[in-house]
C-alpha cells in the first residue's frame, strides 16, 4: 500500500487523472462482461404468484355457458367452466360419420370436489336441447342423440354426417348435474349459481361486487385446485366492468385494469401509451355489403352488382379507416387460413386450422365500373345503405358511397343505426337494400349458415337471401365428406360459384384487437373464433418472472 502511494505522488496531476480514467474503463467494463455473461446464461422464466385485472364492457348476468348470451358471461365462463373437448382421454368417430364416441379421463371432479361423469355430459346436453331452457346454444344440437354408455364413456348420434361436429364438442362447456339437476327447467334461469357458479375450469368463482343500483363491478376468481390441466400461473384473476369503452379506457391508463380486448379497432393513443402491448389476434371474420334484391330490383342485374364491387377502392378503406391493420377480401373463403385433414385421433387439429392472413385478388377498376353503370338500361339508380352506428364502419360507408357516385351512381342513401335496432329492425326481418355488416366463422370452411339458401330468413344468417343450387350441394359436401381432398376441391368451386354471382361485395378482414401491460407474458392464445377464446392459454399467462441459470 505504501509503494502504490509512492507511485501516485510521484505521478503528475495529468497522469494521475489518466490512470483513474482507466481503472474507471477497467471496471466498467468487467461489470459490462458479467452482465452479458449472467444475460448470456440465464433467462426469465415465468413462477406462480400475482394478480391480473381484465376490463369488460357490460356485466355479467347469467355465468351459465349453457344459458349466457352476453359478451360478459362467456368471457367469465371461458375461466371458470372447461369445453368437454378439454376433458376427454379418447374419442372415436364411426365410418358413416354419424356417431361420436367420447371417453372422459378418469378422476375429473368440479370445483368443490364433487365428481364430473358422464352424467354431466348428458345432463348438459338435454339442458341444451329442452325448449324451456331457451338455450342460444339449441340449434348446434338439434337432432342429436346423446347416450350414457358407462360413467366415463357417451356416444352422440347424428342425424346425418357432420365433419365439423368436433367443433361442438371443443366449443360446449358441461355443467354440474348435481347444481342444477334439481332445479325445475323453467326456474334454472333464476338460479343463484348462475352467478355464483360451481365448475371445472383453471379458475373458481370466489366473490362478486356490485353498486346499490345493483350494476356488477367486479368478478373475483382464484386458481382452481381440482383444476384437471396445467396449474395456472397467475393467482388472483378478476374482471372488472364498466358501462362504456371511455371508462375502460380511463381505468386501463390509470393501470387500474391490465388489460382488455376489443372486436373494434384501438386507437393509436391506446397503443402509444408507455408499457402497453397491443395484441392483433387472427379471427375469421369479414365485413361485406349483403344485396337484397328483393327490396331493390335493380340489384337483380349482374352488371350492376359486378360494378358495385369494381367501384369501390377497399385498400383505401383499410388504409384510412384501419391504419393498415386489417386485409382487403374478394370471397367469403378466406384463403391459407384453412388446411383440411382427417380427424383421426384425440388431438388430432381437426379441420380447419389456421395457417396465415386472408388472402386477396383485387378487383378495383373504377373505369370499368362506370362504364358498366353508364350502359345500364336504368339510369337513375337509387341505393340505400343500412350500416350500424359505430366510427369505422360508418367512415368506410362513406368511402364507398363517394367511389360509386364517382362511378355513376348519382343517388346514394347512408341510414345508421344502433346495432340492437339493425338486428331487430333489419337484420331479422330482412328490411333492407344494402347491408354492411360483419361475419364471424366458427369454422372458416363451413359456409353453410351464411351462405346456404335454407339459411335465407331467420334465424338463418343468409343475409343476401342467396340461392345457387350448385353453391347449396357444395355447402353440404363439404360438411359430410370426411376427405380433405374433396373438401378442398369443394371448397374452392363454391368460391368460383359465389364470386361468379356476387350476391355481395365483400370489403375487408379484421383482426380481434388486445391491448395489455407489458408486464403481461404468455398472452397467445392463436386464431380465436370468439372474443371469449383470447383466454384459451390463460394457464400459460404470467405476471411474475425470476431470472435462472440456463
Amino acid at each position: 500500500m505504501q509503494t502504490i502511494k509512492l507511485v501516485l505522488k510521484a505521478l503528475t496531476r495529468d497522469e494521475r487523472n489518466a490512470l483513474t480514467i482507466a481503472f474507471l474503463a477497467f471496471f466498467v467494463a468487467l461489470a459490462a462482461f458479467a452482465f452479458v455473461t449472467v444475460e448470456g446464461k440465464s433467462a426469465y422464466v415465468p413462477i406462480a404468484g400475482g394478480s391480473y385485472a381484465e376490463g369488460v364492457i357490460g356485466q355479467p348476468i347469467m355465468v351459465n355457458p349453457v344459458l349466457s348470451e352476453n359478451q360478459a358471461d362467456k368471457d367469465v365462463s371461458a375461466l371458470i367452466y372447461s369445453p368437454l373437448f378439454s376433458l376427454l382421454d379418447d374419442w372415436k368417430v364411426s365410418d358413416d360419420g354419424r356417431e361420436y364416441t367420447v371417453k372422459l379421463k378418469e378422476g375429473l371432479v368440479w370445483d368443490d370436489a364433487k365428481p364430473l361423469t358422464s352424467d354431466d355430459i348428458l345432463f348438459t346436453v338435454q339442458t341444451i336441447q329442452d325448449p324451456d331452457a331457451r338455450s342460444p346454444l339449441a340449434k348446434d344440437w338439434q337432432g342429436i342423440t346423446v347416450e350414457r354408455l358407462s360413467q366415463l364413456q357417451v356416444k352422440f348420434t347424428l342425424p346425418t354426417p357432420y365433419v365439423f361436429f368436433t367443433e361442438n364438442l371443443k366449443r360446449v362447456k358441461i355443467i354440474p348435474k348435481h347444481i342444477f339437476g334439481a332445479i325445475p327447467i323453467e326456474n334454472v334461469h333464476l338460479s343463484e349459481y348462475n352467478l355464483e357458479p360451481v365448475g371445472n375450469g383453471p379458475y373458481k368463482f370466489e366473490q362478486y361486487a356490485k353498486r346499490k343500483d345493483g350494476f356488477i363491478t367486479e368478478y373475483r376468481l382464484s386458481v382452481n385446485e381440482h383444476y384437471a390441466g396445467t396449474r395456472p400461473y397467475i393467482d388472483n384473476f378478476s374482471f372488472k366492468f364498466y358501462a362504456t369503452q371511455d371508462d375502460l379506457i380511463k381505468d386501463f391508463r390509470l393501470r387500474r385494469v391490465n388489460g382488455f380486448g376489443s372486436t373494434l379497432p384501438l386507437g393509436s393513443d391506446i397503443q402509444e401509451l408507455p408499457r402497453v402491448t397491443m395484441e392483433a389476434v387472427p379471427m375469421p371474420r369479414y365485413y361485406a355489403i349483403f344485396m337484397n334484391a328483393v327490396n331493390n330490383p335493380a340489384l337483380k342485374d349482374a352488371n350492376l352488382r359486378y360494378a358495385l364491387n369494381a367501384a369501390i377502392n377497399k385498400e383505401k378503406i383499410v388504409a384510412e379507416t384501419f391504419k393498415g391493420r386489417g386485409g382487403v377480401i374478394e370471397s367469403p373463403v378466406f384463403k391459407g387460413l384453412i388446411k383440411f385433414e382427417p380427424q383421426d385421433a384425440l388431438g388430432t387439429t381437426t379441420v380447419p386450422q389456421w395457417l396465415g392472413s386472408a388472402t386477396s385478388s383485387p378487383a378495383y377498376d373504377p373505369v370499368g365500373a362506370a362504364r358498366t353503370i353508364a350502359g345500364l338500361k336504368t339510369k337513375d339508380i337509387k341505393l340505400t345503405l343500412v350500416v350500424p352506428h359505430m366510427s369505422f364502419l360508418e367512415k368506410a360507408a362513406e368511402l364507398i358511397k363517394e367511389d360509386w357516385i364517382a362511378a355513376g351512381i348519382s343517388d346514394v342513401s347512408i341510414v345508421t343505426e344502433e346495432p340492437n335496432t339493425i338486428a331487430n329492425d333489419y337484420v331479422k326481418p330482412r328490411n333492407y337494400e344494402l347491408l354492411l355488416f360483419g361475419n364471424i366463422y366458427e369454422n372458416p370452411a363451413d359456409l353453410f349458415p351464411f351462405w346456404h339458401s335454407s339459411q335465407r330468413f331467420y334465424p338463418g344468417l343468409n343475409l343476401s337471401l342467396y340461392q345457387n343450387n350448385e353453391a347449396d350441394r357444395l355447402m353440404e359436401l363439404i360438411r359430410q365428406k370426411n376427405d380433405a381432398g374433396i373438401q378442398e376441391q369443394s371448397l374452392m368451386r363454391l368460391e368460383t360459384v359465389i364470386q361468379n354471382d356476387t350476391p355481395s361485395v365483400f370489403l375487408f378482414t379484421l383482426p380481434y384487437f388486445y391491448a395489455h401491460t407489458s408486464q403481461l407474458a404468455g398472452f397467445a392464445p392463436g386464431k380465436i373464433t370468439a372474443p371469449e377464446d383470447r383466454f384459451k392459454n390463460v394457464e400459460q399467462w404470467s405476471v411474475a418472472v425470476v431470472r435462472v441459470l440456463k
